[in-house]
């Protein structure tokens, strides 16, 4: 979720409140005066953000107006940007709007915010989560009196909880986007934060951000200042690391040696320390409380990280993992020269490495960018460099998606293809196996969507590639790029009148279109609008894909006919994800019943959980989109519907 270009909602305001000054000004100059004004200094227009050597401190109270001004000229100080109207997008970007938490219970919203899933394997999931934690949100006023556990500390109870220079809000915002590994928008809404609201938790998190990402140096300047300030165990770890990455080593290892001394039981990190020193010792038994600190020494270590770390599925560890360049192999041996075959071994077994570790790294990144935590070029760029010299040529027509080299293979055969229709009978090949696989045996279609829509956008939809608008669509629409697919729609619509195939293609597309669109002027459904859908599926999966459907559609509020649903009576098998608590089920309703919008897309991440609108129980996934249409946010609603029908195969 880059966010970086985006002008922050509060200097909006600020800019345009500077322009009336400046016009007010120059207004009164225009009047004839008794003398020139005083000359002043500039003024600040942007509040300090926390930079590098920057201690945090409380904000001056704003100097007096000198006295000599002109009468005619009104002077005032800007208002105080408080913590609520701090964001990097807005309304007019789809996000919620800034009363998002008006009727909710602080505790209730703090306690939410907490338990949103880290791993969300939904690019709607996540959309909805950045329309929920970036923009800026007004603390809820709302009071409760029962206690909260296992929510963090408790909300604030004196008369400043409830208003904008109270940080829990914003607090909360940046651990929960902490926690889906989403860290350059931490670093870059801190950023926009006023120097005297920054506490020692934000700059913690600031300070973790930069570390995750790389940016080392600038890192090590804030721990620097952060023990100037603070001299405690938590900061005198960051300097051991900062101190080592700096080739200080003997003063690394006189700070582990003082932290040991101290009695500073945290296996974790010094394990993590032995790593980067090129050391060699068993990982702890436990490793679910890796910060990204630690995740920094490993990375400085160039080692493997452990499976156990590995298939956590953490996203802040699959986001340093993907980049991380190829651990160091250790080099056998080297053959006598005078071996030929030893030499030919030899270079067969390096090559062999090579390749394992290259495999390695693919199945990081399809996990990385399925959490959103990479970018998909990064995936491409895997695929297209895999050395698959020596291994069998596969058939389009018998290809398949379970095996990682194979998917190497099918994006390095479409990329090769100089041909449009040759490209897009290879990518066409590739949707239906995915399809088909639902994202059971490899990535699902919102990750090959992503993969491929770069691919997919160099072709102009024409009647000559008709048949390709059902893949090109379903892609598109799976990555994101709602109007680049609906231009593949339109073109089936268009032709549906005069070609069979084409027909043929829009009807397999009714389904999906029907539910990207609004209800408004879509019409009535018929039983002939299904009928003519379930024409265009194997007849394997009808069954299956046609109870999906009503319950998506009945779920955005469409008009299904009751009797479409005697097909299925009697064939819901057993879901093997469980429903959620009561609390959240019944903070559904009672979101939707008061419209509390934040409530409603809080609750609706953590209804998902990591299972996300592909995996999560049909009546579960229905009951969340209600609940978004209900308050009003329509189009995160027809997101997941479009994803889950998509993934699932429809």
């Amino acid at each position: 979720m880059s966010v970086s270009s985006k002008q922050p909602v509060w200097l909006k305001a600020l800019l345009s409140g500077a322009a009336a000054a400046a016009l007010a000004v120059a207004a009164a100059h225009a009047q004839p005066q008794s003398q020139p004004p005083q000359q002043r200094g500039p003024v600040a227009l942007v509040p300090q953000t926390l930079a590098p050597q920057t201690v945090v401190q409380p904000a001056e109270e704003p100097a007096a107006a000198p006295a000599s001004l002109s009468p005619t000229i009104a002077v005032d100080t800007l208002e105080r940007i408080e913590t609520d109207r701090i964001g990097l997008v807005d309304e007019s970007a789809g996000a919620l709007s800034a009363d998002m938490w008006v009727g909710s219970d602080p505790a209730f919203v703090r306690a939410i915010l907490a338990q949103l899933p880290h791993q969300m394997p939904s690019l709607a999931m996540r959309r909805l989560a950045q329309n929920l934690l970036l923009p800026p949100a007004r603390q809820p006023e709302i009071k409760s009196s029962v206690p909260v556990l296992d929510a963090g500390a408790p909300v604030e109870s004196d008369a400043t909880a409830d208003k904008g220079h109270s940080t829990w809000l914003l607090e909360a915002r940046l651990r929960a986007l902490a926690g889906l590994g989403d860290w350059p928008s931490v670093v870059a809404l801190i950023d926009v934060v006023p120097a005297d609201r920054i506490n020692e938790a934000i700059v913690q998190l600031r300070v973790d951000g930069l570390l995750v990402d790389g940016h080392t140096d600038a890192a090590c300047t804030e721990v620097q200042a952060a023990l100037s300030r603070q001299p405690d165990t938590y900061w005198q770890k960051f300097h051991v690391y900062c101190q080592w990455v700096n080739k200080q080593t003997s003063a690394a290892q006189l700070g582990l040696s003082l932290l040991r001394e101290q009695g500073e039981d945290d296996p974790i990190f010094f394990w993590a320390a032995d790593v980067m020193q090129g050391l060699k010792g068993p990982a702890p038994a436990k490793l679910d409380g890796v910060r990204p600190l630690e995740l920094a020494m490993l990375r400085a270590g160039g080692q493997p990280f452990p499976d156990t770390l590995v298939q956590s599925g953490d996203a802040t560890v699959m986001r340093v993992l993907a980049t991380m360049p190829p651990a160091q192999a250790e080099d056998a041996k080297a053959p006598d020269a005078k071996d030929a075959k030893a030499v030919k071994a030899a270079a067969e077994d390096k090559k062999k490495r090579a390749r394992q570790q290259t495999e390695a790294r693919i199945a990081v990144a399809e996990h990385a960018v399925a959490l959103g935590v990479a970018d998909p070029q990064m995936l491409r760029d895997l695929y297209a460099g895999l050395d698959l010299s020596g291994g069998p040529a596969v058939p389009l027509a018998e290809a398949n998606v379970d095996k990682l080299a194979t998917r190497a293979y099918l994006y390095q055969t479409a990329k090769a293809q100089t041909a449009a229709t040759a490209r897009a009978e290879v990518i066409a090949r590739i949707v239906d196996l995915t399809r088909a696989d639902k994202g059971q045996k490899g990535p699902d279609l919102v990750t090959v969507g992503r993969v491929y829509a770069p691919m997919i956008a160099e072709f102009a939809p024409s009647p000559d590639l008709i048949w390709f608008a059902g893949a090109a669509a379903r892609a598109l629409l799976a990555a994101g790029e709602h109007e680049k697919a609906q231009a593949w729609i339109d073109l089936a619509l268009q032709m549906a009148r005069g070609s069979s195939d084409a027909a043929n293609v829009a009807d397999g597309l009714w389904a999906i279109a029907r539910m990207a669109a609004s209800n408004e002027g879509s019409g009535a459904i018929t039983a002939q609008n299904f009928r003519a859908w379930q024409a265009s599926l194997p007849s394997a999966q009808a069954a299956a894909l046609r109870e999906t459907l009503l319950n998506l559609l009945t779920a955005l509020g469409d008009q299904v006919p009751p009797d479409e649903w005697l097909s299925v009576v009697g064939n819901a098998g057993p879901s093997n994800v469980a429903p959620p608590p009561s609390y959240v089920w019944n903070g559904l309703s009672l979101a939707a019943r008061d419209d509390r919008v934040g409530d409603a897309a809080a609750l609706s991440l953590v209804a998902l959980g990591t299972a996300g609108p592909h995996q999560t129980s049909p009546v579960t996934l229905a009951k969340v989109i209600e609940t978004l249409k209900a308050v009003g946010r329509d189009a995160d609603a027809r997101a997941l519907a479009v994803e889950a029908a998509l993934v699932q195969g429809l």
